[in-house]
């Protein structure tokens, strides 16, 4: 089974966006996996020697208090993301891929 039918197969479809793409710097990768670990997955796929990818579970990190800094996950979005947090609200999980590809 591939990783997003994996994925898909969590939640119901009804309304929701479940997965967002974000490609972000290696450095704001390496500042996004300090914030904590509840909510982070590190999917099995093949990854490429100059790129890394997690997801991250939205409704898990907003959801419940855990080991995740939630006010310097927000600055860290702010600052690393195109995407408002309203934008992020209606998602479940964000793809992030940490490259140092131009």
């Amino acid at each position: 089974m591939n990783l997003v039918a994996r994925l898909l197969s969590l939640k119901s479809l009804e309304n929701v966006d479940l997965i967002h793409t974000v490609r972000v710097t290696e450095s704001a990768f390496n500042d996004l996996t300090t914030l904590g670990s509840e909510g982070i997955f590190y999917p099995a796929t093949e990854s490429s020697a100059n790129a890394e990818y997690v997801i991250l579970d939205l409704e898990f990190i907003r959801d419940h208090q855990l080991d995740f800094d939630k006010p310097a996950f927000t600055e860290w979005c702010r600052t690393h993301l195109s995407l408002s947090m309203a934008a992020l609200q209606p998602l479940s999980y964000l793809f992030v891929i940490g490259t140092d590809e131009r």
